[in-house]
């Protein structure tokens, strides 16, 4: 390949491509397909999960803890309980550490009446102290609401139960130790104060018949009116938001990673050339055939006009075009329904138009509109046959629109193009009209009309949102410099019709919906 032509060629320099949120709003709205389906996907799975998970459901009780005042001389003779300390938050955390033990899981245990083991309960109740205050929190978690409630309330209790049993332990032995002593003390007169003895084993016994004084049940637990897990609004509304994050990073990472055309600022970011029309996708159209001039959309009609003036407009210097060729990256991209209509479109504003089908090997002119050519390009070729008598006119545009179509296809005809009868086809083809059109295969994928470029003023480009390969497209702007062409432009087809022509979204009755399709005649 050349390197001189293309670093020569400035139109494949890049353009300005759009930039910040504007970029981002476009692949968003080219991708909205894939963002709302995973959307829906996750959606659909949250909604699944909350409807098979396992619930579980938590009931809270709470218990009180009051630890005991240093100035308190006989509760302070009583080990085990919980004393009062400088620091109020580690007394009721100790209380909580007191909830979660084996021998309160034990009793709840005998409380429930249950097959499941001691430690096994304990997995399933946490104990933590309640902000600043002096209260614990018991939550149990269970896969009922009355199971989770009970099960909070049973170590709640047990929790005092255990505290009482050791407090009535503790007062059991420092009763017994001084009893003895108080025995052999004399008996008092009645009506005189207490022997500070009996005083204290009085307090001792008094205690023995209430609870621990230090932690008690302050609140039991409700039973719970709903799951705790799976929440439903809280996991549907997470579907959400991981559905949005999925689809947006898939939206981006499909943009980066697709080899397809998707918007006009992947072309400006290719090379520095315009677009000289936009065509709407037709509802009738056919991946594998060419749309005829009667079929088109108002839209469409408007679209084809558009490009018939870009063309034809004056250039500088007074320079006027009279052939251009209609070529692009890859098959099925509209470049024969594009080539036919621009010439039809050329042919009813009163320009003498020749349309050449240069696709030697996937001919769609004569499918399109209906007739099979007996004589044609072949014939001119390699038969010397004289163009005049291999044309082709059309009762619908008269002798304005002459049409030169294959009459023997196939890979063999390839190198056609290469002899020296293609250019005096082109030449005289140019003589005989104001306007020569060639229909050319993909360039980017077969060479085979390839020695036409040099012959003609002008090339345009087609490229098809959606569809036309990035890669092939720059394969094709290679193949053009390196043989010092610059195109005119760019034909996008597949543009949105009520976007780019909303003024012919409503579809009038025209005269020509009540045409058939134009009867061709040598």
């Amino acid at each position: 390949m050349d390197n001189d032509h293309i670093q020569t060629a400035d139109w494949l320099l890049p353009g300005e491509e759009q930039q910040g949120l504007r970029k981002y709003a476009q692949t968003i709205r080219e991708r909205w397909k894939l963002i709302a389906l995973t959307v829906l996907v996750t959606t659909l799975a949250a909604a699944l999960y909350v409807g098979t998970a396992q619930k579980t459901y938590k009931a809270e009780a709470d218990l009180l803890v009051s630890p005991i005042s240093g100035q308190d001389a006989t509760l302070n003779s009583i080990p085990g309980l919980i004393h009062e300390s400088n620091d109020p938050t580690r007394d009721v955390q100790t209380a909580a550490r007191l909830v979660t033990t084996i021998d309160v899981a034990r009793l709840a245990k005998q409380k429930l009446n249950t097959d499941r083991s001691a430690r096994s309960l304990l997995t399933d109740v946490q104990a933590a102290p309640v902000a600043q205050s002096n209260i614990v929190a018991v939550t149990a978690t269970g896969s009922s609401a009355v199971s989770a409630q009970n099960l909070a309330n049973v170590f709640a209790q047990g929790t005092v139960q255990n505290r009482t049993n050791k407090f009535h332990d503790a007062l059991d032995a420092a009763i017994k130790a001084l009893k003895p002593q108080v025995a052999q003390l004399p008996k008092e007169p009645p009506g005189t104060a207490l022997d500070p003895l009996r005083q204290q084993l009085s307090e001792l016994e008094t205690l023995r018949a209430g609870s621990d004084p230090t932690v008690r049940l302050e609140t039991q637990a409700d039973r719970p009116t709903s799951p705790a897990w799976p929440k439903r609004n809280f996991s549907i509304i997470a579907g959400i938001i991981a559905g949005l994050a999925l689809g947006i990073g898939g939206a981006f990472a499909a943009q980066v990673f697709d080899p397809r055309l998707r918007r006009e600022d992947q072309l400006r970011a290719l090379y520095r050339l315009p677009v000289l029309a936009r065509i709407p996708e037709e509802s009738r159209a056919r991946h594998e055939n060419a749309i005829a001039p009667h079929q088109l959309s108002p839209a469409g009609v408007e679209a084809f006009r558009t490009l018939r003036a870009t063309l034809t407009a004056p250039r500088r210097g007074g320079r006027q075009i009279s052939s251009v060729m209609i070529t692009g990256a890859s098959p099925s991209e509209g470049k024969t329904t594009t080539a036919l209509n621009l010439a039809a479109s050329l042919a009813l504003a009163g320009k003498k138009v020749v349309l050449i089908e240069a696709d030697l090997r996937r001919p769609k002119i004569g499918k399109a509109l209906g007739i099979t050519a007996t004589r044609g390009i072949a014939s001119v070729l390699i038969d010397g046959l004289p163009l005049n008598e291999a044309l082709m006119t059309s009762e619908a545009y008269g002798d304005n629109l002459k049409l030169l179509l294959v009459d023997r296809a196939g890979e063999w005809m390839a190198d056609q193009f290469s002899l020296p009868a293609a250019q005096n086809l082109v030449d005289e083809a140019k003589e005989s009209a104001d306007f020569v059109v060639i229909d050319s295969p993909p360039l980017a994928e077969v060479i085979d009309a390839l020695p036409l470029v040099q012959m003609t003023d002008e090339v345009v480009i087609v490229t098809r949102l959606g569809r036309t390969h990035l890669n092939k497209l720059t394969r094709l702007g290679e193949i053009l410099a390196q043989y010092g062409v610059r195109p005119a432009g760019f034909a996008v087809v597949g543009v949105s019709p009520t976007t780019e022509y909303g003024y012919y979204t409503e579809r009038p009755v025209r005269m020509s919906d009540e045409r058939r399709a134009p009867v061709l005649s040598r």
